[in-house]
């Protein structure tokens, strides 16, 4: 009896020297608590520190500049110089490994109904004065009926932006941090652009949109009671509610949209998502 070779683990492909001399310069960069502004050693310290040729300690530093760690300047004095990288520059990268990704509504729902709850009790009785104004303003712009596409379609924006806030407020980093980025995948993905969008974008009838905007809009003066009480708990049962009910809208009207297109005539195109750059 002939036995059959084992399946064998897929390996990844070996590293360029570069690269790993650009993680050692990472390690190196933070156990020396080096920050935003400080320089790196000139070049020829660099190459005796890490034991490397000239190339290789370039192209290290050239994939630290990419990633955003590192600042390269040339002339006096020149060298490079370590940088923060900003959250535009992460969410912006972060989405381009979903770029083909396809991702769908699903896919979005079931991590925004993980994440916004804990996001919401998070802040209730932790926004200030300011903060508070700020999201009641919010909901203030979309509390009337928008007498053209293109206010429908700021309110739509003002609706996310209310939930940007959230995450902002919150003390939670991380988690902040996650829901700004489920935020840019929803405005990108093609569905939200076609119920939303702009006037060349949009194929969803308004009659269709604003049942969802009035129960978007109730849940977030919900929201705003339980911010002021203080209620965490509360807060984290009508986020839960939202968005709940906001995939539920979101699904039926995905299925409008399909209605729609299959009715159109053939050679629809579909839109790429939007790219967006960050500050």
């Amino acid at each position: 009896m002939i036995e059959s070779n084992p399946p064998t683990a897929r390996r990844s492909p070996p590293r360029k020297r570069s690269d790993l001399v650009a993680d050692q310069m990472k390690g190196w960069i933070m156990s020396r608590g080096l920050a935003p502004g400080d320089r790196l050693p000139p070049e020829r310290d660099l190459i005796d520190l890490f034991g490397v040729s000239k190339s290789t300690a370039r192209e290290a530093l050239r994939s630290l500049e990419v990633q955003g760690l590192v600042r390269i300047s040339t002339g006096p004095p020149g060298g490079a110089i370590v940088t923060a990288v900003t959250e535009g520059r992460a969410l912006s990268l972060l989405g381009n490994y979903f770029y083909f990704s396809n991702l769908g509504l699903g896919d979005i729902y079931a991590v925004r109904r993980v994440l916004e709850p804990e996001l919401a009790a998070s802040v209730a009785g932790r926004l200030d004065e300011a903060q508070l104004d700020r999201l009641e303003a919010l909901n203030e712009e979309c509390s009337h009926q928008p007498s053209t596409r293109a206010e429908e379609h700021r309110q739509r924006l003002v609706e996310l932006e209310f939930h940007d806030l959230l995450a902002e407020a919150t003390e939670n980093r991380l988690l902040g941090f996650q829901c700004r980025f489920i935020n840019a995948v929803l405005r990108d993905c093609i569905v939200y652009r076609k119920l939303y969008g702009p006037e060349e974008d949009r194929q969803a009838p308004t009659d269709e949109v604003r049942p969802m905007a009035e129960s978007g809009l109730d849940h977030h003066q919900k929201l705003m009671a339980a911010f002021r009480e203080g209620d965490a708990e509360q807060a984290r049962s009508v986020m839960a509610e939202h968005m709940a009910e906001a995939q539920s809208h979101m699904e039926r009207l995905e299925a409008v949209i399909e209605a729609l297109i299959v009715d159109e005539p053939s050679g629809v195109t579909w839109l790429a998502p939007h790219r967006r750059t960050g500050a």
